[in-house]
């Protein structure tokens, strides 16, 4: 029993004084990896461009997610991101997903983006393609959005596709309805449409193109 309680007390001495220490190493790691980056200290064979990444400060996978005034689920991803000049964010191959409260989903891809936290906006550039929750694929240089309200704009010239259908516009603005997960695209300035009938099984007509 006294062999028990001798080794116990030098255990628990041990500790006292080990733990402390450890605590203390760990906290110096801490300090040291706190540091400020310098080019010299990566490693040669390092895949990482310090240098470059001081330059060029980015995130990688930024994402945001937020909820609009008629209750859609806004999801942003990108590949990576960076602060603007002034104010902002850029971001590169950004995904912008729309979700109604029904499910019925709005998704648009695009090169760029561009977000403007202060003003609420988001802007997809270059290349974009939005897929619509009635099926069709359209595809302009610009398209805008509202981070508190559920309605894309293309400001530009728009191309869009469906089953039998074609059409060409200078501008589109798709909004939702509400809570049942509706929308309503408006096409506008020299609008050009090609419509094929379909069978009784295929899609409603196009959207209205005042």
């Amino acid at each position: 029993m006294r062999k028990r309680d001798k080794a116990h007390s030098r255990l628990v001495s041990l500790l006292k004084v080990g733990l402390p220490l450890t605590a203390l190493a760990l906290l110096s790691t801490v300090f040291l990896l706190a540091r400020t980056l310098d080019p010299e200290d990566a490693l040669p064979w390092a895949t990482v461009d310090i240098e470059e990444l001081l330059r060029d400060p980015r995130l990688t996978a930024p994402q945001y997610a937020g909820v609009t005034e008629e209750g859609d689920e806004i999801l942003f991803t990108a590949a990576r991101a960076w602060p603007g000049a002034a104010t902002g964010a850029h971001a590169a191959e950004p995904v912008l997903r729309l979700i109604s409260p029904a499910g019925e989903e709005t998704r648009a891809v695009a090169e760029t983006a561009r977000i403007e936290p202060t003003a609420g906006e988001l802007t997809l550039q270059t290349a974009v393609q939005l897929t619509t929750a009635g099926g069709y694929l359209m595809t302009t240089e610009k398209l805008d959005l509202k981070l508190d309200r559920s309605a894309l704009t293309a400001p530009g010239e728009i191309r869009a596709e469906a089953p039998g259908t074609q059409l060409e516009a200078g501008s589109m603005q798709l909004t939702r309805t509400g809570a049942k997960g509706g929308e309503v695209v408006v096409f506008k300035g020299g609008v050009r449409l090609l419509y094929q009938p379909q069978s009784a099984s295929s899609p409603s007509a196009p959207p209205s193109a005042p």
